[in-house]
């Protein structure tokens, strides 16, 4: 009797410990996303010291961008949390690191293009935020504001090619563009308006304020389809992240 008491009471614990493991992951995502970086530190500390991938790679990712000032930061750490993550398979470290290495490594050729490299890594796998940022950088090019240095050219092809698969992926960038493109009849889509508004607002539901950022000029046109379909709500709600993110712009 003894002994199923102790069993109970391990399985107790063990179950408690696993529910509380839960929460600093979902808890540690959640801040994250919403940008409160104090406030996901301690949760997604205790999920990484329970062995979770993604919120080790969040760790990271907010070490070596410095978010949380009050925390002690360290580069070097972060970069072999990353590569630890890698080690085991993250595609979502590939992506991070490769935005690490491009947008915040010294001003090299080699980096820059290790950095693309992990995209085309990450997106090999399936992973469609990384085809998002190759989406990017093949659409507009990739030089060094401070040197002038090109290290891609824009190339419409592969631009294509990688909104395409990303759509194909899932990601919301993808979805945005291709539905961009069918709205407006474009990069060789026939013109649907009622096709292409359903991908618009599909993606804006994910996650409106990424589909603005992200996604300036499927945005806006999603603002004016709100506006011609009388939903001022949704078209003030988007336009206002359009403002925030592009003030001169939009």
């Amino acid at each position: 009797m003894r002994r199923i008491v102790l069993s109970i009471i391990v399985l107790t614990i063990a179950w408690a410990t696993i529910i509380a493991q839960s929460d600093d992951v979902a808890l540690g995502k959640k801040y994250w996303d919403e940008e409160l970086y104090s406030k996901a530190l301690p949760h997604l500390q205790r999920a990484t010291a329970a062995g979770d991938i993604d919120s080790k790679v969040r760790l990271a990712y907010m070490i070596f961008t410095m978010q949380v000032p009050e925390y002690s930061m360290d580069q070097q750490k972060a970069i072999q949390m990353l590569d630890e993550c890698i080690a085991a398979g993250s595609a979502f470290a590939m992506e991070r690191k490769g935005w690490c290495v491009i947008a915040m490594s010294p001003e090299t050729r080699e980096d820059k293009l290790r950095g693309v490299e992990l995209f085309e890594q990450a997106s090999a796998l399936g992973y469609g935020p990384a085809t998002a940022r190759l989406r990017a950088l093949y659409s507009h090019g990739l030089k060094s504001p401070a040197k002038g240095n090109v290290y891609i050219e824009p190339n419409d092809s592969l631009a294509m090619h990688y909104t395409r698969l990303a759509y194909e992926q899932g990601d919301l960038d993808g979805i945005a563009y291709i539905g961009y493109y069918i709205f407006e009849g474009t990069h060789g889509y026939n013109k649907d308006e009622d096709a292409g508004s359903a991908l618009l607002i599909r993606a804006c539901d994910m996650n409106e304020k990424l589909f603005a950022g992200n996604c300036p000029e499927p945005a806006y046109c999603l603002v004016n389809y709100y506006k011609a379909h009388g939903n001022a709500p949704r078209a003030a709600s988007l336009n206002k992240w359009l403002k925030k993110f592009y003030p001169t712009r939009y």
